[in-house]
């Protein structure tokens, strides 16, 4: 029940790795709210979260793996999900570009998860693709 995805952009790898996570505020769209946007704290334990334009911050995972500039993992747990999925997202140098495989496990778990899954199978889609159309500050 995993889902996977695959993505090339035309980035060297230390720079596609760096617009996914340090610059996620800016090409991830946020979620829980109009004007929200999306942070990704880089350590082993970090916040992956949300912050709401008045301020208030909404966790969403944790970040399990950190290994720049090839892989970054987190968890997920949407506000009404009773247990947390995993996201691994591994950089590859492809050429003069940089390709970027996503997986997204853990929807087995319960009833609520295998619901939400085809959501994020086609969600997944449209966050990929601002990433892949952002411009690197």
């Amino acid at each position: 029940m995993t889902i996977r995805k695959s993505i090339t952009v035309e980035r060297p790898l230390q720079i596609a790795f760096k617009v996914f996570c340090e610059e996620m505020d800016q090409w991830w769209p946020g979620g829980f709210g109009k004007g929200s946007k999306v942070f990704i704290e880089g350590r082993v334990g970090g916040r992956y979260y949300e912050r709401s334009p008045d301020g208030i911050e909404t966790e969403i995972g944790r970040v399990t793996a950190y290994e720049p500039p090839r892989l970054v993992a987190f968890t997920f747990c949407a506000p009404d999900w009773e247990a947390a999925t995993q996201v691994a997202v591994r950089f590859t140098t492809e050429g003069s570009g940089t390709r970027l495989d996503l997986e997204h496990s853990g929807w087995e778990q319960d009833a609520t998860l295998r619901d939400a899954r085809a959501g994020y199978e086609k969600g997944w889609d449209f966050v990929l693709g601002r990433y892949q159309t952002h411009s690197p500050a």
